[in-house]
């Protein structure tokens, strides 16, 4: 399962020039909530990590005003998230 610590060595850096902010939420909807915000001046967004395996990618292109990436996945659905982590990657 992909989570804060497969972001932190996969994805972190190959983003130069973009400001990371982690964050965690201890209770939240889907159980505790480790999520990563980006941001540059063309694309930014966040991932949400949740502790029982549902994940969310949301991404958006500030210069076009358009919504990239927008998924909320559950559990079991390892074959979206995969092909939402490379679609997310082909962006960045």
């Amino acid at each position: 399962m992909k989570d804060i610590n497969w972001f932190k060595e996969e994805i972190e850096p190959y983003l130069e020039g973009y400001e990371i902010k982690y964050k965690f939420f201890e209770k939240g909807d889907f159980g505790s909530l480790n999520q990563v915000e980006f941001n540059a001046e063309k694309l930014g967004g966040e991932i949400d990590f949740w502790s029982t395996g549902w994940l969310g990618v949301h991404l958006v292109d500030y210069i076009k005003g358009k919504e990239l990436l927008n998924v909320f996945l559950e559990p079991h659905q390892e074959e979206e998230k995969e092909n939402a982590f490379k679609r997310l990657q082909e962006f960045l």
